[in-house]
């Protein structure tokens, strides 16, 4: 009996960019940055902002699938792999743990976006979380069409 190949969770969407990815991760893709290449010797300035941000999130997928530390030479277990959204951005629940533990570099505009909402993942309802997945599934061309990121609104007050 083979080991399951894993699938990544999502149809991409122009409306809806993902950070991570990176193609050394199962959940990856082999067109996208390397992991290895976007770890720092230090921590960023808002390292632990970051981290917070990207602990945060609505669960947009779960699966049973295991995430192992690719950087590691042991390979540890991570986590569960779940698919998260500030309602903008996608991302793999792994993340996290790269930019805390290997200060992974992320795109400057997703890390210009979660700054902007001042480091607080805006809470989403079965609404919001609806219209994205009917973005991404493109199973409801009514709703999809009618998808606006949300916007934190504390980042919106000041």
């Amino acid at each position: 009996m083979g080991e399951e190949v894993f699938q990544p969770l999502l149809v991409s969407d122009a409306r809806v960019p993902f950070v991570g990815g990176f193609r050394e991760l199962e959940q990856g893709s082999p067109d996208r940055l390397s992991l290895w290449s976007a770890v720092r010797a230090e921590a960023s300035v808002s390292a632990r902002e970051m981290v917070k941000y990207l602990q945060g999130g609505a669960l947009l997928a779960a699966t049973t699938t295991l995430t192992r530390d690719v950087l590691s030479p042991d390979h540890p277990v991570i986590g569960g792999l779940h698919l998260l959204t500030d309602g903008h951005w996608l991302r793999y629940s792994d993340l996290a743990h790269y930019v805390e533990h290997y200060h992974v570099a992320l795109d400057p505009q997703f890390t210009a976006h979660a700054q902007a909402n001042g480091w607080t993942v805006p809470q989403l309802d079965d609404a919001d979380l609806l219209a994205l997945q009917s973005v991404l599934l493109g199973d409801d061309a009514d709703r999809a069409m009618t998808y606006e990121p949300v916007v934190c609104p504390a980042a919106a007050v000041g």
